[in-house]
């Protein structure tokens, strides 16, 4: 999305206009739409006063929200622009807050940005966001931005829905969207040396994740519904045709644990099938072409975390037997990752 802008040159109007809007754009807003749009609203503040209060005297404060975007009726959140030249700090963090805690706009969310870096953050809550980025990964988080901000996701929050659930954890309601993260892949290991070598491009490699949610199902279990965005588009085209979108994971606990010393353990076992003649899409890891023989892939995938503030956050284990004309191959791949949820 703005992988060609250079911003060393940039003003605070510049970020607007050349960052900020297509963003919002991007994310289904418009002016005079039901998604809309309003920019430098002027925001008025109770007297400022030291001592006894003087209604005559002391002087009224006011601050100008940049943007204040609002799927009407249901909810708004706000952006504040700043300067590529100004490093973000938490006086900026808290200013941004005071205008998305007005009760002229009582915004659930809000972003503050210089053009270099992002951070959105959750009215309330001016310390810690719940998501940051730095400008040339807009796009890998876009679908997180707008599971938190697209018009869809403001219409879902402004409406009031009752849950009777179990809760999953502290903070959590029965259910969780989730909203971002990523994954990360550190390292692999097989004694077939083939396949070490195959896997090698894997290490370090990271994926984002694009949502779903976690919830309780009927037999009591939890269940996390994942969808990745990989970071080859290879990777997604067979992930979808082996039906892994979205992959399902399902954990035995009661309520998901905020102890890094005894995490939860979400699991599954997957089975992929692929007929000879199936096209398979060129990767990094496999050369792709018409399958010659049919094979078979079972995953036996294990993810261990804990809650910690708005993230599920862990490890993950995944080993992977390659089944072809009888023979047994087995490679185990593992790393970190982090959901976001609300």
């Amino acid at each position: 999305m703005f992988e060609a802008l250079d911003v060393s040159e940039m003003n605070e109007t510049d970020v607007r206009e050349a960052i900020v809007r297509p963003l919002l754009t991007a994310l289904g807003y418009r002016h005079g739409t039901k998604a809309n749009i309003r920019t430098e609203i002027t925001l008025r503040y109770d007297q400022a006063f030291l001592g006894r209060k003087s209604p005559k005297k002391d002087p009224k404060l006011q601050g100008r929200a940049d943007y204040i975007c609002e799927v009407i009726p249901y909810g708004r959140w706000v952006v504040e622009v700043k300067s590529p030249s100004q490093a973000l700090d938490l006086d900026d963090a808290q200013q941004a807050h005071t205008y998305a805690a007005h009760p002229e706009v009582a915004a659930k969310y809000y972003m503050l940005t210089n053009g270099r870096e992002f951070h959105l953050y959750q009215t309330g809550s001016p310390f810690e966001p719940v998501l940051s980025w730095p400008l040339e990964e807009s796009d890998s988080v876009f679908h997180a931005v707008a599971n938190l901000l697209g018009p869809d996701a403001i219409e879902r929050g402004g409406k009031v829905m009752l849950d009777h659930g179990r809760p999953l954890g502290p903070g959590l309601g029965s259910q969780a969207r989730i909203v971002g993260g990523s994954m990360s892949y550190s390292g692999h290991e097989s004694t077939n040396e083939a396949l070490v070598a195959a896997m090698k491009p894997l290490t370090g490699m990271r994926n984002t994740v694009r949502g779903q949610e976690i919830c309780r199902v009927p037999d009591g279990l939890i269940e996390a519904r994942i969808e990745l965005e990989p970071a080859f588009n290879a990777f997604d085209e067979l992930n979808r045709a082996l039906g892994f979108v979205p992959i399902v994971f399902r954990s035995a606990d009661e309520v998901i644990s905020t102890d890094p010393e005894r995490p939860s353990i979400f699991a599954n076992v997957l089975t992929a099938r692929i007929l000879r003649g199936t096209v398979l899409p060129a990767s990094p890891v496999m050369r792709g072409g018409v399958c010659q023989i049919d094979c078979e892939i079972i995953y036996h995938n294990q993810a261990v975390g804990y809650l910690d503030g708005a993230s599920f956050r862990g490890s993950f284990a995944s080993e992977q037997e390659l089944v072809v004309l009888g023979n047994t191959q087995s490679v185990t791949h593992w790393g970190q990752f982090e959901l976001v949820l609300v």
